[in-house]
């Protein structure tokens, strides 16, 4: 595509001053392009009141934003298997489950949690 347009900006009576120009305003714009990825799955949980995320992304870290997007609460990842994952909120001794959806917690370290939250593993796209 950025053959064309040269090719065709070449065939237009212009300066050669004015050609150099848009030119060089082509080729930065193709330098600044950036390319879009799918981030891996299990990395934003989203439900009608806000999200889990991991941040930054790959680490242990979670943070919940409510659904103004303000920071809530802060997380370390416990464990990851497959669709699931455990954070940990050590200032109130909590333990939360995300799946593919449901949103459940424990307060007292044992096997059973309680569903809090209907949601879903987000898609997200970085273009960083």
């Amino acid at each position: 595509a950025t053959v064309s347009v040269l090719y065709w900006l070449a065939n237009k009576e212009m300066s050669k001053g004015a050609l150099v120009a848009v030119v060089v305003c082509v080729l930065l714009c193709v330098a600044e392009a950036k390319l879009c990825t799918m981030r891996p799955r299990n990395e934003v949980w989203q439900h009608a009141k806000g999200k889990f995320v991991n941040t930054p992304p790959g680490s242990k870290n979670w943070v919940e934003y409510d659904e103004s997007g303000r920071e809530s609460a802060t997380f370390v990842l416990q464990m990851k298997q497959g669709n699931q994952v455990i954070l940990h909120d050590q200032a109130r001794n909590m333990n939360i489950l995300l799946q593919d959806d449901i949103c459940a917690t424990n307060h007292d370290g044992g096997s059973q949690y309680s569903q809090l939250y209907h949601g879903e593993w987000t898609k997200v796209i970085d273009c960083t």
